[in-house]
């Protein structure tokens, strides 16, 4: 069996899409391709006729176990054991996107995962070994993400685990009170949000969806209990809503020009808006955002951001900006009298 390099990359995206569960089908395969022709210049497109002979070739020459669902209209896997073994091809965009995602897991995933994540693609290095890639480059690129929240490494391959094979998982829960609950749920999407790793699952226990912080999982034991995922959950993923809090709406700000940049470098929402206000000032206007994220972000920018609507958390503000600012005097007064105090000990030795 002969396959070329252009049908070898349209099989690759094929067993992908079957792997992850997207019910690819001849149309939306079509339109990937033409997509990806636009997009990266890879050479893909062809038409449905092509593609559904590609399909009879992963069924007939890779024993896919090859299904079509009518409700979902598209193609899925009967079972998620198979493997699609072909040629290795790569070229060098291809090794570059793998080490850049390499390094990108060694940052986000925690051990045993990123080790593993790291040993694959060492493998194909050394498989491959393109010139472009030598230690100096390699050595250079770095992510930081920031502080991380800690993780059980035990408990998240357990939770990632039961994720993979659709199996729900028992967990003993911390919540913000401290207080420790078991609970069994099914993981139908695993979300890293900000610096730290969450769950979104369905609750068997309170029979809601709930987002749950890896972090916070004292013990997870995996289930043999199996569930489908629920397309509904995980598509409510794509939306700036994950964390659930108080939001408020249509926020106006009149912030200083000096922080500009950084509002454009670190958007509070990806719809806001900034319109210039005179000669030192500009508009910040926000569709929507929690209300305790807003509170400290203004008072973080120390005068440099003034809240014009809504009005009644202004109060808010002043109260708590109060509250900091009486903290502070009393911590230096206290700290001030603490040391004439040791002064006038050490003198009277």
């Amino acid at each position: 069996m002969t396959i070329g390099r252009k049908q070898l990359r349209r099989l690759l995206r094929i067993a992908a899409q079957l792997k992850e569960n997207r019910y690819p089908n001849r149309r939306s395969l079509a339109a990937e391709f033409r997509r990806a022709d636009i997009d990266e210049n890879l050479n893909l497109a062809c038409s449905t006729k092509t593609i559904q002979r590609d399909l009879m070739v992963l069924k007939e020459d890779f024993n896919c176990p090859l299904a079509f669902d009518h409700e979902q209209n598209g193609y899925y896997l009967k079972h998620h054991g198979w493997d699609f073994t072909c040629p290795t091809l790569y070229e060098e965009h291809e090794m570059l996107a793998a080490v850049l995602g390499a390094r990108l897991a060694e940052e986000v995933f925690p051990e045993p995962l990123r080790g593993e994540v790291r040993q694959a693609v060492d493998f194909q290095l050394s498989q491959n070994n393109p010139d472009f890639l030598d230690a100096a480059i390699i050595n250079s690129l770095f992510v930081i993400p920031g502080l991380k929240a800690t993780i059980n490494a035990a408990v998240f391959m357990t939770v990632f685990s039961c994720w993979q094979i659709r199996h729900n998982v028992e967990i003993e829960y911390r919540d913000i009170n401290d207080q420790i609950t078991r609970r069994l749920i099914e993981p139908h999407a695993l979300v890293y949000y900000g610096t730290s790793w969450y769950v979104k699952a369905r609750c068997l226990l309170r029979h809601e969806i709930r987002n749950f912080a890896i972090h916070r999982m004292v013990v997870a034991t995996a289930s043999t209990r199996d569930f489908e995922p629920d397309r509904k959950i995980i598509n409510g993923l794509l939306d700036d809503k994950f964390l659930t809090y108080a939001e408020i709406t249509d926020i106006k700000l009149l912030c200083d020009n000096r922080i500009r940049n950084f509002v454009e470098a670190s958007p509070l929402h990806r719809h806001q808006t900034l319109e210039p206000c005179g000669q030192e000032h500009f508009l910040l206007l926000l569709p929507a955002m929690p209300e305790h994220e807003i509170i400290q972000w203004i008072l973080y920018q120390a005068g440099n951001a003034q809240l014009l609507e809504p009005a009644f958390l202004r109060e808010t503000i002043n109260h708590a900006a109060t509250v900091i600012a009486t903290a502070h005097n009393g911590a230096t007064d206290i700290s001030a009298t603490k040391h004439k105090t040791q002064n006038r000990g050490g003198a009277s030795k």
